[in-house]
């Protein structure tokens, strides 16, 4: 399995074990940096997961909250 896709299956797997959305931030936090690598790259993932149709991006709960970059307060869900 290359890089890319083992990422993207660990996004999904942790994204279904959760059950409801997650917040990208803790979602990076959750998959943890060895297999997500940089933020920026995996802010990439979950938006080539969405264009993909895996991923749904929930609208924002809670716009107080400050991520770090490059993170925004965007909360994401598997598809079916």
């Amino acid at each position: 399995m290359a890089p890319d896709q083992a990422l993207h299956a660990v996004i999904i797997e942790h994204l279904r074990a959760s059950g409801e959305p997650v917040r990208e931030a803790h979602l990076y936090e959750r998959v943890g940096a060895d297999a997500a690598g940089s933020p920026q790259h995996f802010v990439d993932a979950l938006l080539r997961l969405e264009v993909e149709g895996h991923l749904h991006l929930d609208p924002a709960r809670d716009d107080s909250i400050h991520d770090p970059d490059p993170f925004q307060p965007r909360y994401w869900r598997v598809v079916g």
